[in-house]
């Protein structure tokens, strides 16, 4: 049984479909990266995956059930694109990433030890241990994508979402986000990578889905990097300035 089955799935804005028909599942312990070029729909399917917009058509399913009847979120880490984890009100890193910890227990009951131990294993994992109690706002950008991947981690999720995580951040940052993934892949744990390049997870991925125009144009083997892109110093920091996705696919698909 898959984790996550999406049949026929449409989004649309404003009248417009953004998402037009996919299918993509991802069976347990398999790890997918989403990819294509910029307002190709990876995003805008992702939130409808997380629950955050709604479907026009199709289905979804989680771990067998319908999402509309989904209720172990808990089994479900998301890491949205970066927005920075600061949310106006003044928060620690540790008080962000316990926020992966709600679902584990009764609405209003004490974080408990195992709470606390997941929340501080989880920011060891993305290497920020010693900036637990450090107010977000004053973190770097690379480091507030740190916190939110760790919130995610937090939940013990058996299927990780991750929408465009290394978009311009720095390559500690791409680095640890590495090692997290292929943690979590060598853990049994489903990916589900939402991306431009793959970068050093290149051989960790079990497949790639590359959408155009909001439709599935490939779902099979991972492309291999070309020109810099297949430089492991490359960073990737192109412009993202309409939040929907960057440039640069074309040029790693070799032109295609």
């Amino acid at each position: 049984m898959p984790v996550l089955n999406v049949l026929g799935a449409t989004v649309s804005y404003g009248g417009r479909a953004v998402v037009r028909g996919v299918d993509l599942a991802v069976a347990p312990g398999e790890a997918v990266a989403l990819m294509g070029a910029n307002g190709s729909g990876k995003s805008t399917l992702i939130k409808a995956v997380a629950g955050l917009v709604p479907l026009a058509g199709g289905t979804i399913e989680l771990f067998g059930a319908p999402q509309k009847r989904f209720r172990d979120w808990k089994r479900v880490g998301y890491v949205p694109q970066r927005t920075g984890a600061a949310s106006g009100v003044p928060s620690t890193a540790a008080e962000v990433v316990s926020q992966g910890r709600l679902a584990h227990r009764l609405l209003g009951m004490p974080a408990r030890r195992a709470d606390r131990d997941a929340v501080a294993r989880s920011l060891a994992e993305v290497g920020l241990e010693a900036h637990a109690h450090c107010s977000v706002d004053t973190l770097s950008g690379g480091q507030q994508q740190r916190v939110l991947i760790a919130r995610a981690l937090a939940t013990e999720p058996d299927l990780l979402i991750m929408d465009e995580p290394t978009v311009g951040v720095d390559a500690e940052t791409q680095a640890a986000l590495a090692a997290v993934v292929a943690d979590r892949i060598d853990a049994g744990c489903a990916v589900l990578l939402v991306t431009h390049e793959l970068g050093p997870l290149t051989d960790r991925l079990d497949r790639a889905v590359v959408l155009a125009d909001g439709r599935v144009v490939h779902d099979g083997a991972p492309p291999r990097p070309v020109g810099e892109h297949a430089d492991p110093a490359h960073q990737h920091a192109h412009p993202h300035a309409n939040g929907t996705g960057g440039e640069g696919t074309d040029d790693y698909w070799g032109g295609r």
